[in-house]
């Protein structure tokens, strides 16, 4: 015998609703069409880096000479 005062899980009444389902299903995909052609993107966007490095060889050096100069 099934208990008919049982609460519906969310996706049980889904399943018993197809126009809810359905009117759910269009929503999320008119977001997301929406949000397509509306969000900005770049293909190569422009940054700024604060760093540099300097990479010359000192054959037969130790670091310490490096370093130093």
């Amino acid at each position: 015998m099934e208990d008919s005062s049982r609460k519906k899980g969310l996706l049980e009444w889904f399943a018993s609703n197809h126009v809810a389902a359905n009117l759910l299903m269009l929503l999320i995909i008119s977001a997301g069409l929406l949000t397509v052609f509306t969000i900005k993107l770049e293909f190569f966007p422009e940054f700024s880096l604060d760093i540099i490095t300097v990479s010359v060889p000192y054959l037969g050096a130790s670091p310490t000479d490096v370093e130093e100069g």
